[in-house]
Order: C-alpha cells, then sequence, then structure tokens
C-alpha cells in the first residue's frame, strides 16, 4: 500500500507541474487553449478483493490488496460480483500461472475458459499425457466447468473456424473465441487479459456496444504501445475501479511468443524520465501503463 501511496503521490506532483507551466505559457501567449491530462472516469468500488497469486507470495503479502504476479482484482460490489455457480470467466493469457482461473473456479463455481497459445503449464500436460486423444487437441478439459485453451487471440484474424478446425498455437479473433467456448450472447463476469502486447489491437477492434452488454468485470494489463486515446473508448460503459502503474523500461518482444523483457524482471521496474518528451507523455504513461480494472455501470 506505501507503493500505492507513493506513486498517488508522484501523480498528482506530476500534473500540477503541468497545470503550473500551463498556467506560464498562458501568460506569454493570448491562445487559451490548454493542454490537459485526465485520467479515466472512475467508480468507487467498496469491495475490493485479489484473486489468485502462488501461494508462497500470497503467504508473504503485507495485506490483501498488495500486487501478487500472476493475481488480479475484482470488484465484489452487489451489482458486480459474480453469481457462485452461474458465472463465466474468460481468461486470456495465463503463462505458468493459471491461480487465478484455478480460484475463481473453486471459490465461486464459475465456468472458466482459459488461454494460451505458447505456454501450457506441467499441470495441463499432465492431463493431456493421461489420454491419448488430447495429444493433438487444442482444448483440454480440466473439470466438468473449467478448460484449457491452446490457442491465443489475435485482432487480424478474420477467418471463423469450428473447434475441429483448430490447430494447437493458432490465433483467432474474439468473436471466434466466443463462439468456440459458448459464450457468445452470454454474461462474462470477468473478461481478463493478459497477452503481452496485442490488448492495443484487440480493444481497437472490441465492438464496445457488445461489451458493453454482456462484460461486467474487464481487467487487462497494457504495455507502452497503448495510449489514452487507444482505451478511452471503453468509457462508454466502464469505469476504472482499481489500477497497478507498471515502471517498465522497454517493451521488446521475444519473436513468436511475444514475452516482454520486462516479464519477472526486476531491472525492467525503473523509470526512465528522459524517455519522455514532456510530463503530458509521462502522466499519460502512469495512466493507462499497466494493469488496469474497469467495472461496466451498466450492470448498476
Amino acid at each position: 500500500m506505501k507503493k500505492n501511496v507513493k506513486v498517488t503521490l508522484f501523480i498528482l506532483f506530476v500534473l500540477n507541474v503541468i497545470f503550473l507551466k500551463n498556467i506560464k505559457n498562458n501568460r506569454k501567449s493570448d491562445n487559451l487553449e490548454q493542454v490537459r491530462v485526465r485520467d479515466f472516469k472512475f467508480y468507487n468500488c467498496k469491495n475490493i478483493k485479489r484473486i489468485g497469486g502462488k501461494p508462497q507470495y500470497v503467504k508473504n503479502a503485507p495485506n490483501d490488496l498488495f500486487r501478487i504476479d500472476g493475481a488480479w482484482y475484482i470488484c465484489l460490489d452487489e451489482n458486480f460480483q459474480p453469481k457462485k455457480s452461474q458465472c463465466n470467466v474468460l481468461s486470456l493469457g495465463i503463462n505458468n500461472d493459471f491461480t487465478f482461473d484455478q480460484e475463481m473456479r473453486t471459490s465461486y463455481d464459475c465456468n472458466v475458459y482459459s488461454f494460451d497459445p505458447f505456454y501450457e503449464e506441467s499441470y495441463f500436460r499432465k492431463i493431456r499425457s493421461k489420454n491419448p486423444n488430447f495429444k493433438e487437441s487444442p482444448v483440454l478439459q480440466v473439470d466438468e466447468k473449467w478448460f484449457f485453451y491452446r490457442l491465443g487471440i489475435d485482432s487480424q484474424s478474420k477467418q471463423m473456424k469450428n473447434i475441429d478446425q483448430l490447430n494447437l498455437e493458432d490465433l483467432l479473433s474474439l468473436e471466434n473465441i466466443l463462439k468456440i467456448t459458448g459464450l457468445e450472447d452470454q454474461i462474462i463476469d470477468v473478461f481478463k487479459m493478459d497477452i503481452e502486447g496485442p490488448e492495443k489491437g484487440v480493444i481497437r477492434d472490441l465492438d464496445i456496444d457488445y461489451a458493453c452488454k454482456y462484460f461486467k468485470n474487464f481487467v487487462f494489463e497494457t504495455h507502452k504501445n497503448c495510449k489514452f486515446k487507444d482505451l478511452v473508448k471503453l468509457e462508454k460503459c466502464f469505469r476504472l475501479f482499481f489500477r497497478s502503474t507498471r515502471f517498465f523500461s522497454g517493451d521488446i518482444y521475444n519473436n513468436k511468443n511475444g514475452r516482454l523483457i520486462e516479464y519477472q524482471n526486476p531491472r525492467g521496474w525503473k523509470l526512465n524520465i528522459r524517455d519522455y518528451k514532456d510530463e503530458i507523455f509521462l502522466s499519460e504513461f502512469m495512466f493507462t501503463n499497466g494493469e488496469l480494472y474497469f467495472v461496466n455501470i451498466n450492470f448498476i
């Protein structure tokens, strides 16, 4: 929590610098138009819960809202909390940590649909090895309500495929993912996306009217390629209720798997102010880069 307080104070300091700079510039010019930086519209969630995280990290966390890699936050206010045994979770990008998905399955008895095209954790590999029919299957049934898909999302994919037409590591459009999971026109209580970069394209092509109708908690991680203008469309119905700013030093992709060099790299958590043109760009980075947590006010 101390880290969050420091980040908040720093943001306020930056905004104050911008405000004073604008006043100074306006005194020198007849042009009264000011450059403004604004944050996302906010919802004050009274019951935020951290879900997931490996046991050793959860055990050592100083408080219930301390950020843990692999854990995510959801809003449990009356209108947004998942209805036990009647909830759907779509989790895009799990890498080697499925604890969020697992806890949503065990604690809320949700239908869980986990996706990762390039990494299959040993827990899932064991399921695959026990059944010869699963050897090349892009879908594994973990239990009666939890499915793992060795598939990913790509906003450029336009061809719709049925499940029997898919191969391991195929990349699909969001519409195709909703089709093969049976989530078309269904409430998704938690839509979680951690796909290391392509989220910009996914949000760009997102049918916002559809999302406003069916997505309840919408949580995802962004990177330096994602700007406020790319995300502002979400304000049609979504409000930010929590944020974890991530101070990555760079976003360099590793070929096919799209992983970033900052992943689990302490050296990647340094912020070099010289990388930013001015305070406007720095503030935008701090508002939009990291884990962003939204709720859909249409459910109020």
